[in-house]
């Protein structure tokens, strides 16, 4: 019976998961626990380019730059992809060697301009209220705070 729970909830989740996403699996020791692997490629429609973050026809949102090389953005990728599918005003920006990094607090809020933006590092978070940055935070539990 247990097998046959198991296999339904294998087909369940691929059924659910669909073609672009790959699923893995995790047993705890009183339930079956089934984990998504979330791809970038699922919120494509959220992607932006560091130069178009002020373009979005929204008064609120966040915009998170991430980086395909950083350890922390892969700990944080499966929980930031499922937010934005969920909230719907979350954009991604892929880090580039055009981005800012600075360790002064005094200047990563108040930009209007996108060469104006700087980060503390990957990953990073930043509402954009009326095309201003209002809030810039950096790092995996600051990132997780904000949005929970």
């Amino acid at each position: 019976m247990k097998k046959l729970l198991k296999t339904i909830c294998c087909l369940l989740a691929l059924n659910y998961s669909g073609c672009n996403q790959k699923v893995s699996f995790t047993e705890s020791d009183e339930n079956e626990v089934i984990q998504i692997d979330h791809d970038y490629s699922e919120v494509e429609e959220f992607s932006l380019t560091r130069e178009s973050i002020f373009d979005v026809d929204s008064a609120n949102y966040y915009v998170y730059f991430y980086s395909s090389t950083c350890s922390h953005c892969q700990e944080i990728k499966n929980y930031m992809i499922s937010k934005a599918l969920e909230r719907k005003d979350i954009y991604f920006v892929r880090g580039t060697n055009k981005d800012k990094i600075t360790t002064d607090t005094k200047i990563l809020t108040g930009a209007e301009r996108a060469e104006d933006v700087w980060i503390l590092g990957y990953p990073s978070l930043l509402l954009i209220s009326n095309k201003k940055v209002t809030k810039n935070l950096a790092g995996n539990a600051s990132i997780k705070y904000e949005l929970d």
